[in-house]
This record gives structure tokens, sequence and C-alpha cells, in this order.
């Protein structure tokens, strides 16, 4: 925000009139009228005063707190990382909102936050009751940038809230916030056509890595989409009472994660949903054992020609506690498995391995 924006903000903020700073520092209104017009700005001799009667500091007037770059928000998103991943859930929280309190009108420093802690609290594996307060705040700041200038900040944060109401059973809510958003057509038909025209671009200039590596991403994207579109068919056709369609969609799911050298972990969980529909308790226990094996050997994407320029390793450890979380919930879809010794000692096996 420029000094202008920054000295009309905080004189509102106070119920100052522009004659009442003019006053105070012996200026005439006019002069001040031009500073938050931004046609001219404060002499040096002004800013100490002006900013004591704002009740700011130096730096949010020179809008010093202001010029995060994209460099310095990565940077920082990665430190709250590992803080999380050291120190717990509370301190990255507690580091995110000093940052953010630093950079108010920071949209992209606060996008890059809420996205990132929310993933994190998603994977943390904590109770209920001790997730409430961090998602209470997830969701303070979904609405806050519901209400961004940057339509692509705009569209993620009212795609999160009305999926965090579906989840909550806010139905009627979430109806409201969908309506008003644009229809997917208006938000990504034309990404498609500008990122091929960028490969174009990459291969008639031989530059062929950059190539490779945004097809991939692309592909990786497209992928987890269509991931995600079959697991909701599954669904679907389990609430229809469509036993037998839903194991064909499971099977071609499972048959898709060998086919695109997917994490072996995502081969059980379309099966999973077939036999915990079925309540197939031993099929159940199964599924889990062997998805849990595979969530301890990371996703070697470096091997496969469709992904091996953009080789990422995943936190198997994070993984392993959100999943042993959700097997410990009453409300989870393991519920029928809550009295089953097997199963029992099969959390108490892997809990035992993320403690070593």
């Amino acid at each position: 925000m420029p000094m202008n924006l920054v000295i009309q903000e905080k004189r509102k903020e106070l119920g100052l009139t522009q004659e009442q700073v003019a006053e105070y520092l012996n200026v005439s209104i006019p002069a001040v009228s031009k500073w938050e017009k931004g046609s001219t700005t404060p002499d040096i001799s002004f800013l100490a005063p002006l900013a004591r009667l704002l009740k700011i500091d130096l730096n949010t007037l020179f809008c010093f707190h202001e010029d995060m770059s994209q460099q310095e928000i990565d940077f920082f998103c990665r430190e709250v990382a590992a803080i999380v991943q050291t120190d717990g859930v509370a301190s990255g929280f507690q580091a995110a909102e000093q940052k953010i309190h630093e950079y108010p009108h920071n949209e992209t420093l606060l996008h890059g936050l809420t996205v990132l802690l929310d993933g994190l609290l998603i994977m943390s594996g904590l109770p209920d009751e001790e997730m409430y307060p961090y998602n209470a705040m997830i969701t303070k700041w979904y609405d806050r940038l519901a209400d961004s200038n940057d339509g692509k900040i705009r569209n993620y944060a009212n795609y999160m809230r009305v999926s965090r109401l579906i989840r909550s059973g806010d139905y009627e809510k979430a109806q409201e916030i969908l309506h008003l958003m644009p229809e997917k057509e208006d938000l990504i038909s034309s990404m498609a056509d500008k990122r091929m025209l960028q490969m174009n671009i990459y291969l008639y200039r031989g530059e062929t890595e950059k190539a490779i590596k945004e097809l991939q991403n692309a592909l990786l994207m497209a992928l987890n989409k269509v991931q995600m579109l079959l697991y909701k068919m599954i669904d679907a056709e389990l609430a229809d009472h469509k036993i037998q369609t839903a194991k064909e969609i499971a099977n071609k799911t499972s048959q898709m994660a060998m086919i695109f050298d997917w994490w072996e972990y995502s081969s059980f969980v379309a099966p999973l949903q077939i036999a915990g529909a079925e309540k197939n308790a031993d099929e159940c226990i199964g599924l889990l054992r062997k998805m849990l094996a595979a969530i301890l050997t990371p996703w070697d994407m470096s091997h496969s020609p469709l992904f091996y320029r953009i080789a990422k390793t995943s936190d198997t450890k994070q993984w392993l506690r959100a999943i042993l979380s959700e097997m410990e919930r009453d409300d989870s879809d393991y519920a029928f498995l809550q009295n089953h010794k097997e199963f029992q000692e099969l959390i108490c096996e892997y809990k035992a391995l993320l403690e070593k």
C-alpha cells in the first residue's frame, strides 16, 4: 500500500479530519489533501510527527513492510514448514501470525501461509479439539482473502471456503458462496491454451528442459484432478447403491496408479473405499496394512519418464501421522473396526514407528 493510502487510512481509523492533521503539523489543508491523493509527499521534517500523530512507525509510513518479495515469501513459508516440523503446529501458527501482523496488506503472503498451514494442519494428526482454534484462524484468513483484488487468490479462497462449509454441514452458506464464484470454464478455459503457447515458445527457443518441466507439472496437476474425480465417482456410485459400478471404477483407479507411475500408496485408496462400504473388516485391514507399508516408501518420481524432471520427495511421517489419526477417529470410515484386535495392533505398530 503506497504512502498516500497509509496516511488516508490511518487518519480515518483514528477519526481525524484533514483539517486536524493540517493544524497539528502547521500545514495547509490542501497540502494534506495532496499527500492523500499521492500528488505530493510530506517534507522530511513532517515525517516523524506525522507518524506519531497517526500512531504508526516510520517503517509503516514508508511502506517498508509492504515490499516483501515473492522470493522472501517463499523462503519464509519454508521456514514456517520447518518450524511446524520441529516445534509443532502452535509455533508455526505463531510465527505466521507475527509475520502477517508485520505485513497486514500483503495478500500474497497471507495466501501462501494460509494454504501452507491449512495443509500442514490436515497432516498434523491433531485431535479435533486441538485443531479447532487453528481451523478457526484458517477460516478467518480465507474469509479475508475472499475479498482480494487478485482474482486468482479470491477464487482459490472461495473454493476453500465452500469446501470447508461442506465439511461442516453448512450447505446453504456453501451454495450461496458457490453461486457467486465464476464458472469453471471462465477460470481455466484459457489456461491450457496459455500453457501450450508457453510450451511452443520454449520449444522454438530450444529450451527443451523448461518445456519438459512445465509439461510434467501440468500432467501431475491433471492426474491429481482425475484421481480426485474418480474417488468422488466411487463415493457417488456407492451412495446410489451401485456397488458393482463402484468396484469397476475402483479397479480402473488402481490401474491408473500403475500406468502413470503413481505412488504405490494411491493404488490402495479406491479398493479401501469399497471394502469400507461393504464393512469387510478383513479386506480393510489387509489393504490398510499394504497402504501403511507403502507410505513408508517415498514416491520416487525420478525413475519415471513422466515426472523425472520434477522429482519431489514426500514427508512419509506426516502422511503416516495423518492416516493413523484418521484411523483412530470414532466418526471415521473405520469406526466399525475400532473393536477389532488386529486393527488396533496395526495402529500401535505404526505409531511405534513414528516415535523412532
